[in-house]
């Protein structure tokens, strides 16, 4: 759980910055209060493509929530 705190507050961190840092140079048409929502935006589709488990498969058994009596 700790892990997944940890790489969700990174990713928020690092995109943020960069967003703000892009909304302050002079060069980039973005202005600060858009670079900081791209990069809240872009932390948290990259925190979600890292931590979620895209080969995990849904179970097909038919009895999981059924109880057997012997």
């Amino acid at each position: 759980m700790l892990y997944r705190v940890v790489l969700v507050a990174a990713a928020l961190v690092v995109w943020i910055g960069l967003g703000v840092w892009s909304g302050v140079r002079p060069d980039v048409p973005v202005t600060v209060a858009a670079g900081l929502l791209l990069g809240v935006l872009a932390g948290l589709v990259s925190a979600y493509v890292l931590l979620h488990d895209f080969d995990r498969r849904p179970s097909m058994s038919t009895d999981r929530g059924r109880r057997r009596l012997h």
